[in-house]
């Protein structure tokens, strides 16, 4: 069984996403809420048809390992082309994917030492072996020994020592330089040598099209007029053979996906938090809408191209004038009556790390913001925000045209600043700009978007913590949150590991990085024949079983 491991953390705007490489531990406590995918066997399927499912933009790299290409859309489409050598089980669980390796142990503690056994059949769609070359080059493209290679992350990859050919056939042994509990985690979404073998293969040779495969499904064309990529089966593939033989990948833009699943343009959306979207949904013939817990969260985050952000108690007085609970109700409420803001920037609700560190900012107190603002030298001045020398406080927050989402969310939180004196502006940006031409670049006050994550966080969070964190676009952080996140990640004792990550965030919440507002469920739309795909939640998709009933 193959299945693609969604082992990675990223953002995602309403549907549309970044995935970026996590690491994994051992499997914390979750909620018992599984998948919810129209599970059927594949005796019951039809062999053979094409799945088309719609996705938000056309990738801009896919190699899912670049910054460009850390999108759910290329990440699900390069899922079933890459090996990953785990998977998690519908309960949670991580497993062995034996298409990939016959074993993967770690063999020694100190030096921590980790054998990885390749399966003798896995081979590229050119007829290379899956291999050494592959290891040492993603190792040696993520460490950060050279910053020409545009990754999302280097965790994890920049504490190994070495990568090396083993005793046994096919056997890769990896040797770290310290102890990295989250291994589990790393060669994830394993990329060809060819791509690895210097920055600019690496940066650029995947930007249109990827030339390789080593899963089920393979790179066949994409249509930049039409807005598709295709991906059909893969003849030099040696596991069980895919029930479909083909995905259309389809662009389109959130506000029109419902329509296009209504009239059979497309068989699979992600709903997102969109109650409208989701009560009209249910109300359609033929269509499955399927719901799960799922490790997403919506967030707002700060970024500091204004001289102003730079100013903690700025940050500070933001956060606590933004009214989680009512943004969670209006948002969520409506599919969810119990929910409630989310209050960890590293745990979510249903993993047993999770818990409140909010402190005085994590409720809504329009009177501490006004202190804060006054005691950072903005002053309200007839219903406006100045500072002494009379400059206005000019606050924007820049989010993506066609997310509903995104922009109900803007506008409650403009609502909220209004009574200080805050007149916050919505700018709307095209969605293919908004990620490269502002985010990434950190060319932005405040913006939204939804963290996409999984049952294994602590790996991921210093990307997005850290003060010199790929995901962290702001640049907001200090050297004590970098410190208790090397801590967390540098013990195999798990309840160490939750105080330190736990503590990492309570200084994070202080520091005004961002403002953690509620957990998105995972609620998906489908053509109710279409099985083994749905709100896969915590658990990975299985591309081999995806298919439509007879």
């Amino acid at each position: 069984m193959i299945k693609r491991s969604i082992l990675r953390k990223g953002s995602i705007l309403g549907a549309l996403s970044l995935i970026f490489a996590l690491g994994v531990s051992t499997t914390p406590a979750m909620a018992s809420t599984g998948p919810d995918i129209n599970p059927q066997p594949v005796s019951k399927l039809k062999q053979g048809g094409t799945f088309v499912w719609a996705v938000n933009q056309m990738p801009d790299n896919f190699n899912t390992s670049h910054i460009d290409g850390n999108e759910v859309g290329a990440s699900y489409m390069m899922g079933g082309a890459l090996p990953s050598f785990f998977y998690v089980d519908n309960k949670g669980a991580l497993q062995l994917d034996k298409n990939y390796a016959t074993s993967v142990t770690l063999v020694k503690q100190k030096p921590q030492t980790v054998s990885y056994v390749i399966n003798p059949n896995a081979k590229w769609s050119d007829g290379k072996p899956v291999g050494l070359a592959d290891f040492v080059g993603q190792w040696k493209a993520q460490n950060g020994s050279n910053e020409a290679f545009e990754v999302v992350s280097t965790t994890g990859y920049e504490d190994i020592k070495s990568v090396k050919k083993g005793k046994k056939s096919g056997e890769v042994v990896v040797v770290f330089s310290k102890l990295y509990p989250d291994w589990k985690g790393l060669f994830g979404g394993l990329l060809p040598a060819a791509v690895t073998a210097n920055p600019t293969a690496f940066n650029s040779s995947w930007k249109t099209a990827p030339n390789l495969s080593a899963g089920p499904f393979k790179y066949q064309s994409r249509d930049d007029v039409a807005k598709t990529v295709t991906m059909v089966r893969n003849p030099a593939w040696w596991g069980p053979k895919p029930v479909l033989d083909k995905i259309v990948y389809r662009s389109l833009t959130v506000a029109t996906q419902l329509d296009a699943l209504r009239n059979g343009e497309v068989d699979y959306i992600d709903i997102g938090p969109d109650a409208n979207k989701f009560k009209q949904a249910k109300t359609l013939k033929d269509i499955r809408v399927d719901v799960s817990v799922a490790p997403n969260y919506r967030h707002m985050t700060f970024g500091t191209a204004s001289e102003f952000m730079k100013n903690v108690k700025v940050r500070q007085a933001l956060t606590v004038a933004m009214d989680r609970s009512t943004i969670a109700k209006a948002m969520i409420g409506p599919m969810n009556p119990k929910i409630t803001s989310l209050d960890n920037h590293i745990f979510v609700q249903g993993l047993a790390c999770y818990k409140n560190n909010t402190g005085k900012l994590g409720k809504y107190n329009l009177q501490l913001a006004d202190q804060l603002l006054d005691d950072a030298g903005w002053t309200d001045q007839g219903g406006v925000r100045k500072n002494a020398a009379g400059q206005e406080m000019k606050l924007a927050i820049t989010i993506p045209a066609g997310v509903p989402t995104s922009a109900q969310e803007a506008q409650l939180i403009q609502s909220m600043y209004k009574p200080l004196g805050i007149n916050l502006e919505i700018k709307v940006v095209p969605a293919a700009d908004f990620f490269g031409k502002y985010i990434l670049p950190g060319a932005y006050d405040m913006t939204l978007f939804t963290w996409l994550g999984t049952i294994f966080p602590i790996s991921s969070t210093k990307s997005i913590l850290g003060v010199e964190g790929g995901q962290n676009f702001g640049k907001i952080g200090t050297a004590a949150i970098d410190k208790l996140l090397d801590k967390a990640n540098s013990t195999l004792d798990e309840k160490k590991r939750c105080e330190f990550a736990n503590k990492a965030d309570a200084l994070t919440w202080q520091n005004g990085h961002s403002v953690i507002m509620y957990q998105r469920p995972n609620i998906t739309a489908a053509d109710s024949k279409l099985a083994n795909i749905g709100a896969f939640g915590f658990s990975s998709l299985d591309y081999l079983t995806v298919g439509f009933v007879k």
